[in-house]
């Protein structure tokens, strides 16, 4: 049977099978941080692979994507505060209306009359797990032990924010959103529930997730739920959180820990296929996880001879070194049921990156817009940076969100989807998304 997982105990080797775990098994853990600390703030501040030693030069690049302006913080929230109580005043000319209620999504009314939509997301996890102040579930960023359930999330909208967030060209909070954690104990229950959301969705389709660099747990879930409540019950999606720390100086730690997690994801993806069926297994990598993706593929590659190992393969804004990427890629295509790219030139983590590893990164556009054979590209750099890292596009940009919900509900290619419009350079078609009239 493929290895789930793999931890390290001195020099002995502990292997766990996502059917054979004991509930309990512990692997060596860290206990430094806590994924409780990540914030969306901060989310997305710096983007660092950078080798444990740096220069002074890039260090100081760091510091100041750490703290761009550490004297002016005070004034700068203060300028916030004005301008979002600015923002609620004009919000009150606009009239007031109930957005659409996504298909499918349980809704309730709360006390105050606004409407709150609770969306659920499947996970599973390798995180640490403990228990928070009022004894809920916790996953932190140690490594642990196999965990599977579902996340709650309940999306509750500011008071007239709705409609003015829908006019600004740049991303602006119009709702709160909560969560919570339901485990399941046993993995057969989990794989049932599992199946039977799938098999009602109309596309009879999982989507798994695979998140980045400095993704607390919630902040995945929320995340998540997000993309299930676009999909509008076309697809299931299917959370797999590794232990990121969740925090922007750890990149080193996130890089060891997203390729220790790699065995797991490759038996996760082997479990689906099986279940599911080879072509209905779609996986959506962001950032940092495209690298575990692309490790757990070749995993998965070297122990059958099926081609492919799972259907079609999303990488979003990829940290990963383009020229070995398009090495790999006669290899790796035959593995998946094709490849589709999302890269940008607004992209402010990845220029980062370039700079600290002093090579471009697959998911940078402009001069470094990575074409191949067998890859299907889509620069999103026309639709504008819109949040201010531009390393989030699919879940900040609506541009971005509805092409990628077009092309995990339908699974049509680039050319059939409205939206996009075909360039061309050195003889190979890519495409762009068209930015709003």
């Amino acid at each position: 049977m493929p290895v789930l997982g793999v931890g390290r105990a001195g020099a002995r080797f502990v292997r766990f099978s996502l059917k054979s775990l004991p509930h309990r098994a512990r692997l060596p853990t860290r206990h430094h941080v806590d994924a409780r600390f990540s914030s969306d703030v901060g989310n997305a501040m710096v983007y660092s692979p950078a080798p444990a030693v740096m220069s002074l030069q890039q260090l100081s690049l760091f510091g100041k994507m750490v703290d761009p302006d550490p004297v002016g913080r005070r004034g700068s929230r203060l300028v916030a505060a004005l301008f979002s109580s600015l923002l609620l005043v004009l919000a009150a000319g606009f009239a007031q209306s109930e957005e659409p209620i996504a298909e499918g999504q349980p809704v309730v009314a709360d006390g105050a009359g606004g409407t709150v939509r609770e969306v659920s997301v499947f996970f599973v996890t390798n995180r640490g797990r403990g228990q928070g102040d009022s004894g809920s579930v916790v996953y932190n960023g140690d490594r642990g032990e196999l965990g599977v359930g579902r996340c709650d999330v309940r999306f509750k909208p500011i008071p007239l924010m709705n409609r003015l967030a829908a006019k600004m060209p740049f991303y602006l909070p119009s709702e709160t959103n909560d969560s919570r954690v339901v485990e399941h104990p046993e993995t057969a229950e989990f794989w049932g529930r599992f199946t039977t959301a799938v098999e009602r969705s109309s596309s009879g389709t999982a989507v798994v997730f695979v998140h980045g660099y400095n993704y607390g747990f919630e902040r995945t879930c929320r995340m998540a739920a997000e993309m299930q409540r676009a999909l509008q019950g076309r697809a299931v999606v299917l959370m797999f959180s590794w232990p990121s720390n969740g925090l922007p100086t750890d990149y080193v730690r996130d890089q060891a820990d997203v390729e220790w997690s790699a065995p797991l994801l490759a038996e996760l993806l082997s479990e689906l296929r099986g279940r599911i069926g080879v072509q209905h297994v779609q996986v959506l990598a962001h950032s940092l996880g495209s690298r575990g993706v692309i490790f757990a593929l070749q995993r998965m590659g070297a122990v059958t001879d099926q081609r492919p190992v799972i259907g079609p393969l999303v990488l979003l804004a990829p940290d990963f070194d383009s020229q070995t990427f398009v090495d790999l890629l006669p290899r790796l295509a035959p593995l998946t049921g094709g490849i589709s790219l999302y890269a940008s030139s607004n992209d402010t983590p990845l220029k980062v990156s370039h700079e600290l590893s002093g090579y471009p990164r697959l998911g940078e556009a402009g001069d470094y817009l990575t074409l191949a054979g067998g890859l299907e590209t889509i620069d999103v750099s026309s639709a504008g940076l819109y949040q201010v890292f531009g390393h989030e596009y699919f879940y900040f940009n609506p541009l971005v969100e509805a092409d990628l919900v077009r092309l995990l509900s339908t699974g049509s290619c680039a050319d059939q989807r409205p939206g996009l419009r075909s360039k061309e350079r050195d003889g190979i078609r890519y495409w762009e998304v068209a930015p709003r009239p």
